[in-house]
């Protein structure tokens, strides 16, 4: 792509060199109107029961345009709090702080928001568009600029000390006309690559559905198991329950560590359930604890094998204890689990727990709610196939055979995915930075 035939410093660090026709704007000097909301008090129904009015929160910023909010407030709320203000359509509205700091979107409506939110509106030297490419590429910059101890927080302060370099409003126009174009083609493409992973993890849940509950030989005989989760199965199978097959334990609750005992290294690892990764515990990301803690509680040591699955949050979460190098136990929220007698095979179970068996299970035992926590007494009574321990192994095989091509084509998709995604963020940094022209 063509560039600028002149450059001059741009006086900020990240930005480096701008077009040398170029502006600073400062946002505070450019924007009319850089406010922000409240919320009015949660426990006055007056304020929410049937609300008409669009009232925007952090978790509906999410680099695109907004075109409903996902809370509405009544009239009487609006009325009676000033610091609500009534944004006009086209408005850019940034996170200031929360799961999405530094988000942001465009008003494709009249709303109000909540006091997470800045809003930046009414500009003839800066275009709304322009700015929001802006502050999507300059995303992490600008949190750094943040202050706050657990929690950064941009501050209002902090957006109106900002500046923005740019070109007169007809160039900005051009600029992000391209960019419309260009990051809707690249969004696409990694939409359809997005859908293409999901089909392939369909293909391999299938897979491992089929083996885990119908085997791998088609001519064996099936029967009903009168089970609602398990349907028919290999008449040569047994069916048993967790309780009487497996060694299951958890941290206590009048054992919980506090964050203060976490250490970044120690006599034993601490896992908890974002240590899992790919079935397996990333014992680069655990947390240590000292002997002491360790040795409080023999039921949650682990040992090389162990299965462990989450039973707070994400439930279902699975991993395998491989390559444990020294002492290791569970966090809160985690059950171990064991094969009592040689009943099963580690990784048969594994499958067992990743597959729709179990789901169906969940789904059955939490009678239509949203289950929040998987009880001991809960999961003890979970009915699941028990093959022969040799067809186990067959079965574990034959899934491990065929999951590990879906497993490589998924990572090439994924590794082609974060390309295209670094490719639009570079373009759009490229283009609001001067760093090449773009012509009408």
């Amino acid at each position: 792509m063509k560039t600028y035939s002149r450059y001059k410093p741009s006086g900020i660090e990240w930005i480096g060199n701008i077009p040398e026709h170029w502006e600073n704007r400062k946002l505070s000097r450019s924007f009319n109107l850089i406010g922000s909301g409240t919320t009015p008090k949660s426990d006055n129904l007056e304020y929410y029961e049937n609300g008409t009015v669009n009232w925007v929160l952090t978790g509906d910023l999410n680099d695109s345009i907004i075109y409903e909010s996902s809370k509405k407030i009544t009239e009487s709320a609006f009325q009676e709090h000033s610091t609500l203000k009534m944004f006009p359509k086209n408005t850019l509205l940034i996170a200031l702080y929360g799961a999405t700091i530094g988000k942001v979107g465009i008003l494709d409506i009249e709303a109000c928001t909540n006091q997470a939110c800045c809003a930046l509106s009414g500009s003839y030297l800066i275009d709304y568009k322009f700015a929001y490419y802006w502050f999507i590429v300059n995303r992490s910059h600008i949190i750094n600029l943040s202050y706050g101890g657990g929690q950064p927080n941009i501050s209002q302060e902090i957006i109106k000390s900002l500046k923005i370099s740019c070109p007169s409003l007809t160039e900005q126009t051009t600029i992000t006309a391209f960019l419309d174009i260009k990051t809707i083609e690249l969004s696409n493409a990694i939409f359809k690559k997005q859908q293409l992973i999901e089909l392939l993890e369909e293909e391999r849940k299938a897979i491992v559905n089929e083996a885990v509950t119908k085997g791998i030989n088609k001519k064996v005989k099936l029967i009903p198991t009168g089970v609602d989760w398990l349907g028919e199965v290999p008449e040569h199978w047994q069916i048993k329950k967790i309780k009487h097959t497996s060694y299951v334990k958890g941290r206590v609750g009048w054992n919980g560590l506090r964050s203060d005992e976490f250490l970044d290294s120690g006599y034993s690892y601490l896992i908890t359930g974002t240590d899992f990764e790919n079935g397996l515990v990333s014992w680069n990301t655990c947390y240590h604890i000292d002997k002491e803690r360790y040795e409080e509680d023999p039921f949650i040591q682990l040992q090389e094998n162990d299965l462990l699955i989450t039973k707070d949050g994400t439930i279902g979460k699975t991993a395998i204890v491989k390559d444990l190098n020294g002492y290791a136990c569970l966090n809160s929220g985690i059950f171990v689990v064991r094969p009592l007698n040689g009943f099963y095979i580690t990784s048969f179970l594994y499958y067992i727990l990743n597959s729709n068996i179990f789901t169906q299970f969940i789904n059955f035992t939490s009678s239509g709610s949203t289950i929040q926590h998987l009880y001991q007494n809960v999961f003890n009574e979970f009915k699941f196939t028990v093959p022969p321990i040799s067809e186990q192994t067959d079965i574990v095989n034959y899934i491990g055979k065929q999951t590990t091509k879906i497993n490589c084509t998924i990572s090439q998709i994924s590794q082609e995915i974060e390309l295209l995604k670094e490719y639009r963020q570079s373009l759009i940094f490229e283009a609001v930075t001067g760093k090449i022209k773009i012509e009408a």
